[in-house]
């Protein structure tokens, strides 16, 4: 098996064109490279989405450019399969409440989710 580091380390557009780009890697799937990944793409989407924000933020826009750039985003993502809209529920909220109650032995004031503002504004 062939595989292939599409590495954000290389510097795409110095020595290839838009067009080359985007047929790389069906070009490279065509010479047998069949598993084809970008190392630490994650960390530098969050990273410059991070910078992005804090610079805004600082600069005056604050919660206008996070519900601008962050928040309609993701609710628009919905359509396509986003859930994090509702990260409570991707970070197990619901699971530690159930934690947290059988725990109290059936009731627990200190629950997450259950008749929170999120629960209400997000689902």
């Amino acid at each position: 098996l062939l595989s292939y580091n599409c590495s954000p380390s290389f510097n795409w557009k110095k020595n290839l064109n838009d067009k080359q780009i985007a047929s790389f890697q069906e070009d490279l799937s065509a010479l047998g490279y069949k598993y084809q990944f970008i190392t630490l793409a994650g960390i530098h989407i969050n990273w410059y989405n991070t910078f992005q924000f804090a610079h805004s933020y600082a600069n005056g826009e604050g919660m206008k450019h996070y519900t601008e750039m962050v928040q309609e985003p993701e609710f628009a993502a919905r359509e396509k399969g986003y859930t994090f809209v509702s990260h409570q529920q991707e970070v197990g909220a619901g699971y530690f409440d159930d934690v947290t109650t059988v725990i109290q032995g059936g009731s627990s004031s200190v629950k997450a989710l259950t008749g929170s503002t999120e629960e209400e504004q997000f689902h």
